[in-house]
This record gives structure tokens, C-alpha cells and sequence, in this order.
């Protein structure tokens, strides 16, 4: 569930910007692949699975950054 409410959130946020690049797209698509294999490999609702779910958002704020700058560098 809180893979599909992530998803769900970036996709509404990405529409509402009129500049949404291939490179947020692949940041979105890349955090619910990383959001899914935590949903996988760690029980849900434990500490793991809170780690795992945190080092997938950590990646995902990273990769939104190098994507925003670059954004910003092309317009």
C-alpha cells in the first residue's frame, strides 16, 4: 500500500509541473522498484522493513536532485 500511495503521490506531483522530465520519471520508476523489493525481502511493519523503505527514499531525493539540476540547466 505504501508503495502504490508513493507512486500515486509522485505521479499527481509530476503532473502539475509543466517541465516533468524523462529523468523524474526514472527517479519515480526506480523508487517503486526499490519500495517493491523492501515489500519483499523485509516483513512489513519492522524496523528492516523501515530501513529499507528509508534508504529507498534517501536514493529517491538524491536521484530528484541531480534530476532537478539538470532540468535547470537545459531550460
Amino acid at each position: 500500500m505504501k508503495v502504490f500511495t508513493t507512486v500515486i503521490a509522485l505521479l499527481l506531483i509530476s503532473g502539475c509541473q509543466t517541465n516533468t522530465s524523462a529523468e523524474l520519471n526514472a527517479c519515480a520508476q526506480q523508487n517503486f522498484q526499490c519500495e517493491a523489493q523492501c515489500e519483499r525481502v523485509a516483513p512489513k511493519d519492522t524496523l528492516s522493513a523501515q530501513v529499507c523503505s528509508g534508504e529507498c527514499t534517501d536514493e529517491f531525493n538524491s536521484c530528484k536532485s541531480q534530476a532537478e539540476q539538470l532540468t535547470k540547466r537545459t531550460n
